[in-house]
């Protein structure tokens, strides 16, 4: 998980491209929704987290890498084939993080889609499912090119940039507040829960592994918990990202179909 925090650089690209909406659509929700998601797919997400979701009957998103398929690196053990199957079996959605785990805005447009064909084919390989239609940038990292790119290859890409999605929101860098344990302030959520319950607005949180010693980019389970809890007591549901999509962009309702 090593380059979590953004550069001057990295800031400077995200300044610049979000002023620069690409596919930006007036969100017909007429109730608020929450979508927790997992980046890179450390296997506590699931091991861990996948119960606690699942004692809410909450769905996620988690957005998977190709190369830490079956690999422990920092400390950190990331997902298996088994572990794809079962969160997919379960309902959860499963999204693209792209394969390297790259900054996008370094990557060449040629090699960064050349990287994203083979990450749909090594998650493909492995579900036997149509291509993932949600995307993460890498490090919340994003570019005015990376973003036009990525833009048109999936339905939604998100970022990291905190806020809640309503009125006017950008498909193509949906906002998302951390759940991290280096920044982690509980009347925060409060605030966020109220606001998106008053805009009728969608609220993406976004976290790594979950564990009781969890790296600063992760979560507790306490953690997950107290977010859950709020969420059901304020009656927001919880549905992956795919799904708050169609409700935001068509009206559909995930718990109508």
């Amino acid at each position: 998980m090593k380059g979590k925090t953004l550069s001057f650089f990295d800031r400077a690209n995200a300044v610049v491209t979000r002023t620069l909406p690409l596919k930006s659509v007036r969100s017909r929700l007429e109730r608020p929704l929450a979508s927790i998601t997992f980046d890179d797919f450390p296997k506590s997400a699931w091991t861990v987290a996948g119960p606690i979701l699942d004692r809410f009957g909450a769905k996620a998103t988690y957005y998977a890498s190709g190369r830490f398929c079956g690999v422990s690196e920092d400390g950190i053990d990331y997902y298996d084939a088994e572990d794809l199957r079962a969160a997919y079996r379960a309902g959860h959605e499963i999204g693209a993080h792209s394969f390297a785990h790259e900054k996008a805005p370094l990557v060449s447009s040629r090699a960064l889609a050349l990287d994203q064909a083979r990450n749909s084919a090594a998650l493909g390989e492995i579900l036997g499912a149509a291509p993932p239609a949600s995307y993460a940038y890498p490090y919340g990292a994003i570019s005015p090119r990376s973003k036009a790119l990525i833009g048109r290859a999936f339905a939604t890409a998100r970022g990291i940039r905190p806020g809640v999605n309503a009125g006017r929101i950008d498909l193509a860098q949906l906002m998302a507040i951390p759940i991290e344990r280096r920044c982690w302030r509980s009347d925060d959520l409060r605030l966020l829960i109220e606001a998106a319950q008053a805009r009728k607005g969608w609220l993406i949180l976004f976290t790594h592994d979950v564990c009781d010693d969890p790296s600063p980019f992760g979560c507790t389970p306490a953690m997950l918990t107290e977010i859950m809890e709020r969420l059901a007591a304020a009656a927001i549901p919880v549905v992956p990202v795919k799904h708050a999509m169609a409700e935001a962009v068509f009206g559909a309702r995930a718990d109508d179909r």
